[in-house]
């Protein structure tokens, strides 16, 4: 029996439904996240229900998709992941997983990570994963390396602080052909 590519034991993923418009809002105009997901102004409530309303799931037009990690069985929503940047013709793309901040440190970031490949490989095709992730954050480099990836480039001073000075970002790749169980 194939497993459900879009679960496991703990937690789920799923499409962004309207009735998640609230949380998310919460959690894009997070101020203090704004540096490690790359945002710079903050996001309305009718931004996140249009893109919500008219979401449709297709990696291929809209060369990206975010889902829902869930817990199961209750179906509380604890944060996103997102494959983005999608390149159909070389199957590449970029990946980012957030967890509330509730909710870090259970090991649900990791396995949402583990899905989300093995959906990104099975599904769509997919055969490299990269994420950026700032030098100084060392639990999302911690998990990334847990879920497989290996850290293969600096980019020197790309990510801007609050304070106006540079930070160093890790550049993590995963070669789903390398693990295709996303596992």
């Amino acid at each position: 029996m194939t497993p459900d590519l879009l679960q496991n034991d703990n937690i789920c993923l799923r499409a962004v439904e309207l009735n998640d418009v609230d949380m998310l809002y919460r959690w894009e105009n997070d101020t203090s996240q704004w540096a490690t997901a790359n945002t710079h102004a903050p996001y309305s409530r009718t931004q996140l229900w249009n893109y919500a309303n008219d979401y449709d799931g297709n990696i291929y037009a809209g060369h990206g998709i975010r889902l829902m990690v869930c817990l199961r069985p209750t179906g509380k929503a604890i944060g996103t992941i997102d494959i983005y940047d999608f390149d159909p013709a070389n199957n590449h793309a970029t990946i980012g997983v957030y967890i509330a901040s509730t909710e870090r440190g259970k090991g649900y970031g990791l396995q949402a990570l583990q899905l989300a490949g093995r959906y990104a490989s099975q599904c769509v095709g997919i055969r490299q994963l990269i994420a950026i992730v700032a030098a100084g954050n060392t639990a999302s480099r911690s998990m990334l390396t847990s879920a497989g990836y290996r850290q293969c480039g600096t980019l020197r001073e790309w990510l801007r602080r609050g304070d106006g000075q540079y930070d160093d970002a890790f550049i993590f790749q995963l070669g789903i052909a390398e693990n295709t169980t996303g596992e």
